[in-house]
Parts: C-alpha cells; sequence; structure tokens
C-alpha cells in the first residue's frame, strides 16, 4: 500500500512509503521543527494535517522549484497561509522558514516529478 510522501515535524524528516528521503525543517527560532509551536503564525512549523501540492514554480523571494501547498478540508491551519516547500536562505541557512518546509533542490524536483501530489504533515 502507497502512503505518500509525509513530513514528519519535529523530526524534521520527508519520508515516502516509510523510507527516509531527506532531513529539513519547518519553522524559525523556537519553532523550527517544535510541533507545540504550530499555531503561532511566522514562528511555528507547518501544522500537522493533510496537504495538497498543487503548484511548483520560481519565486522572485523563495528561490527556484517552489512548491505549493494548500491544506485538504479539516486541515486545522490556526488561521495561517501561503505554505510552500522551497529551499534555504544561501546567505543565512537554516533561517528560511517561517513555517515552510525547507528542502533541497533536488528532492523538490524529486517531489514533484513522482506525480504524488498528497502530504501527510504529523507531529
Amino acid at each position: 500500500m502507497m502512503m505518500g510522501w509525509k513530513w514528519d515535524q519535529s523530526a524534521g524528516e520527508l519520508t515516502r512509503d516509510g523510507v527516509l528521503i531527506s532531513k529539513g525543517y519547518s519553522g524559525a527560532g523556537r519553532g523550527k521543527n517544535n510541533p507545540a509551536m504550530q499555531a503561532l503564525v511566522a514562528v511555528g512549523p507547518i501544522p500537522a494535517g493533510h496537504w495538497l501540492i498543487t503548484g511548483r514554480y520560481n519565486s522572485a523571494n523563495v528561490g527556484p522549484a517552489a512548491l505549493i501547498l494548500d491544506p485538504r478540508p479539516g486541515t486545522q491551519t490556526f488561521g495561517r497561509s501561503a505554505f510552500r516547500i522551497h529551499g534555504d536562505s544561501i546567505r543565512a541557512p537554516g533561517t528560511a522558514s517561517h513555517g515552510c518546509i525547507i528542502l533541497p533542490r533536488a528532492i523538490r524536483d524529486r517531489i514533484w516529478a513522482s506525480g504524488d501530489r498528497s502530504l501527510e504533515v504529523v507531529t
């Protein structure tokens, strides 16, 4: 049975069908990979729940091959929005997220090329 993409908030790990694909992070400062802070705008990690990967684009703000994440019905976003999977800051690595998932370009390309548009975020 295919389980699809899964992001673990506290471990900062992306898996697919139970296999570790990449480490990364979501959230800023004390909120980085900290599920207890998922409700805090611009600080906590992407909220737990089910998300759709609905697009891919090159952004002047967050760089190339950014993936758009939209919450599925029933996912509590705490009023937060504009979640993406994008790359890290070149000038200040480890500081690029205000809730977005930060993963390397090759991994973002792999996610998009897979055709699997479902992402489950777990605590």
